[in-house]
């Protein structure tokens, strides 16, 4: 019988193989730290011991695979419920895919997670812009001004672009 040691072992191969075979390159296995980006660092994750993994699910959105993202997503949202960061990477992956009815949702469940997650703020506010909300993306905006402490953060530069854009 396999130790619990080489079981997972085998688990974190076969998802490296999986990723792997999703983009058509060689894998590179790194330890996620479940921090995340800069935009989404501050949630609540808290990253499953096996099967796929938030860096694995943002290779895939670097590499624009929405459907394959998505996919990777719910299965890392099921085991890890709680995640904010989960649900705000996948809302920006529906959005991006052209569903900005169930991003919205995501987006709203990473926020309910945790109020404070830039990332979330800023995605919302971009679908708003999107949609052609553009009051209600301004106030995601003050949000972040206030979150940041400052207007100089990377979320409230990147959604006040996307407004000023709009």
């Amino acid at each position: 019988m396999p130790t619990m040691k080489f079981t997972k072992l085998l688990a974190m191969l076969a998802s490296a193989a999986l990723l792997a075979a999703t983009l058509g390159t060689a894998p590179v296995l790194a330890v996620d730290s479940g921090g995340g980006s800069s935009s989404d660092s501050s949630s609540n994750a808290s990253p499953a011991v096996s099967g796929p993994r938030l860096a694995d699910a943002r290779a895939l959105i670097r590499a624009q695979k929405w459907s394959a993202a998505i996919k990777m997503l719910k299965t890392i949202i099921a085991n890890s419920p709680n995640n904010a960061d989960a649900h705000n990477l996948m809302g920006y992956s529906l959005r991006k895919s052209g569903d900005t009815k169930n991003a919205l949702g995501f987006y709203t469940k990473a926020l309910k997670i945790n109020p404070r997650h830039k990332g979330a703020h800023e995605y919302l506010g971009e679908l708003y812009v999107q949609t052609g909300q553009l009051a209600k993306a301004k106030s995601q905006l003050e949000t972040l001004a206030k979150l940041c402490g400052n207007t100089s953060c990377e979320e409230y530069q990147d959604l006040a672009k996307a407004i000023n854009g709009a």
